[in-house]
């Protein structure tokens, strides 16, 4: 179990909070993370890599999903249970922007996965964009 998980199950609104909710909250907001640490270093990557000068759209996307990814990873457990309209609408906007970040992201960096950074990059967008969308779907099973 993550430290994310853990710090969402002794949270005050944790016993308001479905479990696989709360599940699915944890493993968005950790693979959020772990795509913006994938995305920032691919971008930076593509700096060092020989022969490869005009890789512009594809730091960008990085640059972009990073970005993304950061700001629904901090934001995630600020908001209150999907029960509750607090910040519902809100937060399915964040995970829907954050899922095309990381769809865009996939797009650029698929001609490029013969390089080992864009692969990692590319798998790290795939499981942010599913988790995402995990969360999402915790959500519509809360809807009245």
């Amino acid at each position: 179990m993550s430290t994310t998980h853990h710090v969402l199950a002794v949270h005050p609104a944790a016993p308001e909070t479905a479990p696989d909710h709360r599940v699915a909250r944890a493993e968005c907001i950790d693979a959020c993370l772990d795509c913006a640490q994938a995305c920032t270093s691919g971008a930076d990557a593509w700096l060092d890599e020989p022969g490869e000068t005009d890789m512009r759209a594809l730091q960008r996307a990085q640059q972009n999903c990073a970005a993304i990814c950061v700001a629904t990873a901090s934001i995630l457990p600020r908001l209150g249970s999907p029960g509750t309209d607090s910040g519902k609408a809100f937060l399915e906007t964040l995970l829907q922007a954050c899922r095309s970040a990381c769809t865009a992201c996939l797009e650029q960096s698929k001609p490029h996965l013969s390089y080992p950074h864009s692969r990692l990059s590319h798998e790290a967008c795939a499981r942010c964009g599913q988790t995402c969308t995990a969360l999402l779907a915790t959500m519509e099973l809360t809807r009245p």
